[in-house]
């Protein structure tokens, strides 16, 4: 590894913290543009376009770190749940915001921000290894972090509201591109840099024979697994193909190969272990798990979203392919086994487009780079070409990307009401529900409200994320159902006291729903008043 990091030349290293900076101020222009933007009276949410319902659940983690909590409960449910499940990623998250006293949304982007940063420095040491050039190195670096597909040119013409899935992995799958990983949430950035920080130090594990790779290796899957399972299959299957295809080319098992590999798979089983038992212990975890289907969109949504990238990957797999070695087996291996995970019946296929776009973006490279170097040969007039080339690839790679960020700060620019902006009256209020209720106490609130309260307050609420609130659709039609008329005073009294329910939420978005009125109701006790938000108290 001494030798890894002394063969980056200064530099190199200047070139990386350039990416590095570059990377962190322009994933944070649209969150800048949307906080500095609030009109008076409203608070920014921190909201984007790229799964939106998600930002509020990492919050929600992060306020209960911030609240002491080593444990974490789901606060989008109401049904009884054991507290045994723990994250070491938001857990620590949690305790950065605690410890500088940051706000739960800066605490979410200063973390997604030092992540950031980690996972270019890795992502470089992993290119160091495979490629001593160092041109190729900052050319593969740069099509990793910015490269994108043709998204921004087909969906306007597929995008359909009726199916979700049908768009091009490029402008929603956060897993399928690295740009938006980097984008959207510190637990995606820190998966994704463990996993390739596992690759790396597997990869000297095999090459130096030295058992504190594959421990480091180990550890670094421990974590991994923790906090983001989904990443399983990818790590043991990546460098399982790997190992069969050295086999292959050697004509015999290298047993200590095989020796390393085993350590890889014996480290983390302890994780394994507590991930199984937390599942069978508590039912909540159980019906998460059920309820958390990510399907893979079909394949041809895939080959837009990685667009330009594909034609240049099949020349960086005939180059690959002339003059095969380890290395190149090893990105081979990664392309291979990522392509098919994500179409194993498994509930979370789409987890696992996860990484797939580093091999995609590595190969593309290496095919970007010959054709500049058969220009250079070839042609008389091969300046005009290759700077051609190059400038293509410049604009066009990287343009959904650029429409990702985009479309945020349109969206903050037209959109300045929720889910964007909360008004300063309904944080009032929710700082009230959070100094004033019970940390196993219940509250009722529209679907949509029921998505921001535990992020405010870290407090349970009956509704409020697909997930994560057990029997949504049930719960949501029922939900309905109590905002929409003043009618079966009794029936709704009985809601509340069979979901145990302490505490109803009656903001903008509860009226907006129907004519359900709370102030008399006589099970109900005002507690909290602001000119947008009431707070009763169940009797």
């Amino acid at each position: 590894m001494n030798e890894l990091i002394k063969s980056i030349s200064k530099k190199e290293w200047i070139f990386l913290a350039l990416v590095i900076a570059g990377v962190i101020l322009i994933t944070a222009v649209p969150y800048l543009y949307g906080y500095f933007t609030a009109p008076p009276g409203t608070v920014y949410s921190g909201l984007h376009y790229l799964t939106p319902g998600d930002t509020n659940v990492f919050m929600s983690m992060i306020e209960q770190a911030k609240q002491g909590r080593i444990t974490f409960l789901n606060l989008y449910t109401s049904e009884p749940q054991h507290e045994i499940l723990t994250n070491p990623l938001w857990l620590t998250v949690g305790w950065l915001g605690k410890i500088f006293k940051m706000s739960n949304l800066l605490t979410l982007h200063v973390a997604r921000s030092i992540w950031a940063a980690i996972f270019i420095f890795v992502i470089f040491l992993l290119l160091a290894y495979l490629f001593k050039d160092p041109q190729k190195r900052k050319w593969f670096l740069v099509f990793i972090i910015f490269a994108s597909g043709l998204g921004v040119f087909f969906n306007p013409i597929l995008f359909d509201v009726n199916n979700l899935y049908e768009h091009p992995t490029d402008t929603w799958v956060v897993e399928s591109v690295t740009f938006l990983t980097l984008y959207h949430s510190p637990h995606l950035i820190a998966s994704l840099t463990l996993l390739v920080l596992t690759f790396l130090l597997m990869l000297l594990a095999f090459e130096k024979d030295q058992i504190r790779y594959s421990l480091g290796a180990g550890i670094a899957t421990f974590f991994l697994l923790w906090f983001h399972p989904f990443n399983g299959p990818t790590v043991y299957a990546v460098l399982g193909v790997y190992l069969l295809f050295i086999f292959w080319k050697n004509k015999k098992i290298i047993w200590s190969h095989v020796k390393h590999y085993l350590i890889l798979c014996a480290l983390p089983v302890p994780i394994v272990l507590y991930l199984f038992l937390t599942a069978q212990a508590d039912w909540v975890t159980r019906q998460w798990e059920k309820q958390n289907i990510l399907p893979s969109p079909s394949v041809w949504m895939y080959l837009i979203g990685y667009g330009l990238l594909l034609p240049l990957v099949v020349v960086g797999l005939w180059i690959t392919f002339k003059k095969v070695n380890n290395k190149g087996i090893f990105i081979i291996s990664w392309l291979l086994c990522s392509s098919l995970l994500i179409y194993v019946p498994v509930s979370f296929q789409r987890r696992m487009s996860e990484g797939l776009h580093v091999p995609i973006a590595i190969l593309a490279g290496l095919g970007f780079l010959y054709l500049i170097k058969r220009i250079n040969d070839k042609s008389k007039n091969n300046n005009i070409y290759i700077y051609g080339l190059i400038i293509g690839a410049l604009v066009f790679l990287p343009l959904t990307n650029i429409q990702i960020l985009g479309q945020d700060i349109w969206l903050y620019a037209n959109k300045k009401t929720l889910p964007y902006y909360l008004t300063k009256t309904e944080i009032e209020a929710m700082n009230w529900l959070k100094q004033n209720v019970g940390r196993q106490q219940i509250i009722f609130s529209s679907y949509y409200m029921g998505n921001f309260i535990p992020a405010y307050t870290g407090r349970i609420v009956w509704i409020g994320h697909g997930p994560q609130t057990i029997d949504l659709l049930e719960k949501y039609e029922i939900n309905d159902w109590f905002w929409q008329s003043d009618l079966e005073v009794q029936a709704k009294n009985d809601l509340l006291i069979n979901n145990n329910i302490d505490y109803v939420y009656y903001g903008r978005k509860e009226k907006e729903k129907g004519d359900y009125n709370p102030a008399t109701k006589k099970y109900l006790q005002e507690v909290y008043t602001n000119p947008d938000v009431q707070i009763y108290k169940l009797l």
